[in-house]
């Protein structure tokens, strides 16, 4: 009876020892991993501070909704008045396009850092439904495209009365 005691406890301590983690115990790929992590912020956080990736929302916007219209600001310094091209659509969606060229010169120089956007841009802002896209003013200047646009009164439907039998 004893050496069934003794038996049945030495098992169980082995099975015990050999299924049971030891909490200080390090994995061996933690600092494998530690590294990857850090490579790939790097790699993140590299490519998101890269001009053209910060430009995505180019041109800057302000949207202004005044009592009696709509005032759009577009910052677009350096661009010409020529390479700017704006409509509407049917479904009152404001869509800006245009090109901000570089100089030809600067293309042989070797930058540190470059964060002035060039290139092609769109921009398509979706305006509400009570507005007079006929009656619309631009005006282009210091390299600020300003969008007026009046507000028409909105037409509440009439509703039917139902009689109740």
């Amino acid at each position: 009876m004893k050496k069934l005691l003794k038996g049945s406890v030495l098992a169980s301590l082995l099975a015990g020892s050999l299924f049971a983690t030891p909490i200080n115990m390090i994995n061996p790929y933690d600092v494998d991993l530690a590294k990857v992590n850090q490579y790939f912020n790097t790699l993140v956080q590299e490519h998101l501070s890269s001009a053209a990736l910060n430009n995505f929302s180019y041109p800057r916007t302000d949207i202004e909704n005044a009592k009696d219209n709509i005032v759009l600001k577009f910052d677009l310094a350096g661009v010409d008045k020529k390479n700017i091209k704006l409509s509407i659509d049917a479904n009152k969606i404001l869509t800006l396009e245009g090109e901000k060229k570089e100089a030809k010169e600067a293309k042989s120089k070797e930058f540190v850092k470059k964060e002035i956007f060039y290139g092609d841009f769109r921009k398509e802002i979706q305006l509400p439904k009570n507005i007079n896209e006929n009656q619309l003013q631009t005006k282009f200047e210091n390299g600020i495209l300003t969008v007026t646009i009046p507000k028409t009164e909105v037409k509440k439907p009439k509703a039917k009365l139902i009689p109740i039998k």
